[in-house]
């Protein structure tokens, strides 16, 4: 049904038909002949298919049941695909990954975090997020000044405040050269005041900003505006915007496979 109709594939996964051919060639070259394995049964699905069924269920956050209905399937058949294929999607998207934080290595970084619901979770403390009154994942994020997805940090407790996710996430500590005196820089909201970060400057009490207070923080909202719009396309990929339902120790997993997803749509 995918393959007949390749124009779609962009809507379906967020990839447009160039990228999803590079993606399956390349995961074809790690599982080989998935139609012809050399022991037991052979695949229910095509690996064209396999894959995209498993970029639908990322990109539109649709159960395993609803997936495994549109492609003919059971069940136990999509969430066998999404155990499989998931670590091979990483493993393949390294590359642009890769690349993408070479590139920032002398350039300026922004940061901001935001909450992937995943709703009430026994054994799970701390999920309920009071800014955002949700049960969610802190998720700290890293763009280009361009906006651009360059990394997330692994997901916190939605209750934690982002200056406390930003160090609890590994992010601190994986960008801790660009916060450097000799560093490219990074810039987050007030939300970051004290972390090193290029913040906007706080009103002081009974006090207002100078002018050229105003103008510098005018600045730096102008700058950090471009994270907002590089979040905004990674919670395109559904399953971190509408409701995690999954099983919640997969979920850094799938945060880490969508966020190589993003990096790579846009890559070229």
């Amino acid at each position: 049904m995918t393959a007949a109709q390749p124009p779609r594939c962009e809507r379906m996964t967020g990839l447009d038909p160039q990228q999803l051919a590079e993606l399956v060639a390349r995961v074809r070259e790690v599982v080989g002949d998935w139609e012809h394995p050399p022991i037991g049964r052979p695949p229910v699905l095509a690996l064209f298919d396999a894959v995209v069924a498993v970029l639908l269920g990322l990109r539109h956050n649709l159960a395993d049941e609803v997936v495994a209905e549109l492609f003919g399937v059971s069940q136990a058949t999509i969430t066998r695909y999404h155990q499989r294929l998931h670590p091979i999607l990483r493993w393949v998207l390294a590359p642009e990954a890769e690349q993408r934080l070479a590139q920032m290595r002398r350039q300026g970084a922004l940061v901001d975090g935001f909450v992937a619901p995943v709703g009430d979770r026994d054994g799970y403390a701390d999920l309920y997020s009071g800014k955002k009154h949700i049960n969610g994942q802190n998720v700290q994020v890293v763009t280009d000044l361009d906006g651009r997805l360059a990394d997330v940090g692994d997901p916190v407790p939605g209750a934690r405040h982002d200056s406390v996710a930003f160090h609890l996430s590994g992010i601190a500590h994986r960008w801790a050269s660009h916060r450097a005196p000799d560093g490219p820089g990074m810039t987050g909201d007030k939300a970051y005041q004290g972390t090193g970060t290029i913040t906007p400057d706080k009103k002081p009490p009974r006090r207002e900003l100078t002018r050229q207070q105003t103008a510098y923080n005018a600045s730096v909202h102008a700058i950090r505006a471009a994270v907002e719009r590089g979040i905004a396309h990674l919670k395109n990929w559904k399953i971190l915007k509408s409701g995690y339902h999954r099983i919640m120790t997969d979920f850094p997993d799938v945060l880490r496979t969508v966020a190589m997803l993003e990096i790579y749509r846009t890559a070229t």
